[in-house]
């Protein structure tokens, strides 16, 4: 096995060191350890007479219609080979038997879109693939807590300076690499988000939250650009273009991992003086690490059928596996839900570039409501009715427009 010598290791050091002091979390997924007996499934452990965990069979279910085509590109099979060689478990290659698995890379059929398949049936709580954390990039120094990653656009940074551009882990990371969409390229992989919009389709966008983040979100990628070229000593700066594109390929591909640590607060905090059910306040550090593989896994915010899990975070070995929430037929499509595993439509085309075709969370958000919502249809410039024939009509609009219309659809659906 090749010895990967990089920063991402060191992110399940400094978990296993901290895994008795802090509660960790990743995004909205949960984190099991092979130390409780009910979870020794999930941590692969066979109790006697039972076939447990990784690799169980279900009872033979009905294939669902084919519905993708196996990805035999070479970058794909390079880093097939490359995760099992890792010793990662269920990935599968259709043009080698060694590295059979439970799911594949695939491309779908009525979407033109990647994804990823299963190669068989699960039940509930299988383990469908495991990558294991030898093989995670993390996009901020671990040691420093996310510190020195305050923005998505330091991140950005972080992955060029770290990955990308830099020659001894560029050639560590090639395999997966190479499966990432690129400046230059013209490839379906990219979803436009709002930073890429035009001003005038900012601002057709019209709900206040998503306009205010945005302008946020060029001015912190500017302010990153700028500090790169101080640091540099006024020499060389990153490129406002490369920055912005490795901001969303961070953005929409990174899992955060959150570490709250309670200690401080705890020593500093008078606990006689807080009201009954109060806690004392806490610090919270958290990092984004990009996990090969699993980032091609594709969103659905009311239909999701696996979750991500981090298995023994306190051991040398740590691993981030897919787990089935419900029973799944081979040749499903694997589908999660992205960010804190409510996001509304707005945080999805913020941080994702796209806009589920439904999405319950949103009327959550508009019930809760806020300054920088829009009340109820009266507050829009036009109604929903007008929006679907601008959307069905579809004369000359952008790939942008038809985002920034297809977001105020739902919304203004949201509210009935």
């Amino acid at each position: 096995m090749v010895n990967i010598n990089s920063i991402g290791l060191s992110i399940f050091l400094l978990l296993s060191q901290n895994y008795n002091h802090n509660h960790h979390h990743v995004d909205a997924f949960a984190i099991s350890s092979s130390q409780t007996p009910s979870k020794k499934i999930l941590s692969n452990q066979k109790s006697k007479g039972a076939n447990q965990g990784f690799g169980k069979q279900p009872k033979k279910q009905t294939p669902v219609p084919i519905q993708h085509t196996a990805d035999t590109s070479q970058p794909t099979i390079d880093l097939i080979k490359f995760l099992t060689s890792q010793n990662a478990k269920g990935l599968s290659s259709s043009l080698s038997e060694k590295t059979k698995g439970g799911c594949e890379i695939g491309i779908s059929n009525q979407t033109g879109r990647r994804g990823v398949y299963t190669t068989q049936s699960y039940r509930k709580d299988d383990i469908i693939c495991r990558i294991p954390s030898d093989c995670v990039l993390a996009l901020s120094n671990p040691d420093l807590g996310g510190a020195d990653t305050p923005t998505l656009a330091h991140c950005g940074r972080n992955f060029l300076d770290m990955y990308r551009n830099n020659p001894v882990a560029s050639k560590t990371w090639k395999a997966y690499l190479d499966t990432l969409p690129t400046v230059a390229s013209t490839t379906p992989l990219f979803d436009a988000t709002p930073d890429f919009f035009t001003d005038d389709e900012i601002e057709a966008l019209e709900f206040p939250r998503i306009v205010q983040e945005v302008s946020t979100h060029l001015n912190e990628l500017a302010e990153v650009c700028a500090s790169s070229f101080e640091d540099d000593g006024g020499s060389d700066s990153i490129p406002f273009e490369d920055l912005q594109f490795a901001t969303w390929l961070v953005s929409s591909r990174s899992v955060k991992i959150s570490m709250e640590d309670n200690s401080s607060s705890e020593d500093s905090v008078d606990k006689g003086a807080l009201p009954d059910g109060v806690l004392a306040p806490s610090s919270t550090k958290a990092i984004r690490v990009l996990i090969p593989f699993l980032d091609m896994i594709n969103h659905s915010s009311d239909d999701a059928n696996v979750e991500l899990h981090l298995i023994d975070p306190e051991k040398d070995e740590a691993w981030f596996t897919m787990r089935a929430t419900r029973p799944i037929r081979e040749g499903k499509e694997m589908t999660l839900r992205y960010g804190s595993g409510v996001e509304t439509s707005v945080g999805l085309l913020r941080q994702y570039g796209f806009v589920p075709e439904e999405n319950q969370y949103d009327k959550f958000m508009l019930k809760k409501g806020g300054e920088d919502c829009i009340e109820s249809l009266e507050g829009w410039s036009t109604t929903l009715e007008e929006d679907e024939t601008a959307l069905l009509e579809d004369s000359g609009l952008t790939a942008n427009m038809r985002k920034v219309l297809q977001l105020r659809c739902q919304l203004k659906r949201a509210y009935v």
